[in-house]
């Protein structure tokens, strides 16, 4: 089965980031280049630790079983979203996300942890460095050139909606997901939920 482990995100954080699509989107439509973006569905927006890829039954019990010990060791963390980019680049984007501000520190470390859980389930190592981002749309493959960077621009100086409300937004679970491709998009199933408990 094809699988990652994310964690999800407060309604806060959700709401932030809806509204950065929002936004986005409709100024988008003024240039008539809203069809070039497919955004990400509010149920799925999730930040990953780490994309697993194909595992099987033996490794989905040794990953759950380390990630109940990696969550019983982490507390809570306290997220918010903030600033809006693009992947590779603003000038060819293929993905458009929204970073993320509070304990990044915390949040490193937990990642750091699931890496080593990852790689002892024998899963070859991450190369790519930890960027911890929110997907919340994807340049269509449809798009031409000059619809790529006239996108990048929007993105670029797009803002980020502040603090909704003075709520703080925690997160308190680590995710085990299964991953379904199908046509009209990503299908996601939790295999395992992890709480943080540390104090």
């Amino acid at each position: 089965m094809r699988a990652f482990i994310a964690i999800d995100m407060p309604t806060l954080v959700l709401r932030q980031l809806t509204a950065a699509q929002r936004q986005l989107s409709q100024q988008l439509r003024v240039q008539q280049l809203d069809r070039c973006v497919r955004w990400t569905p509010a149920g799925n927006l999730h930040l990953t630790l780490r994309f697993l890829g194909e595992i099987d039954d033996v490794q989905q019990r040794t990953l759950a079983q380390s990630l109940a010990q990696i969550a019983a060791r982490h507390a809570r963390l306290t997220l918010f979203a903030r600033g809006v980019g693009c992947f590779p680049n603003a000038r060819r984007p293929s993905v458009i996300w929204c970073g993320l501000q509070g304990d990044l520190a915390a949040l490193s470390r937990l990642q750091a942890e699931v890496e080593v859980a990852a790689q002892s389930a024998g899963l070859p190592a991450e190369v790519k460095p930890f960027t911890p981002h929110l997907t919340i749309g994807r340049l269509q493959r449809s798009a031409t050139s000059a619809q790529l960077q006239a996108v990048g621009a929007a993105a670029h100086v797009a803002a980020m909606p502040g603090r909704l409300e003075e709520a703080t937004p925690t997160v308190d679970e680590l995710l085990l997901m299964r991953s379904e491709l199908t046509p009209s998009g990503s299908i996601y199933t939790r295999l395992g939920v992890f709480t943080l408990q540390a104090a």
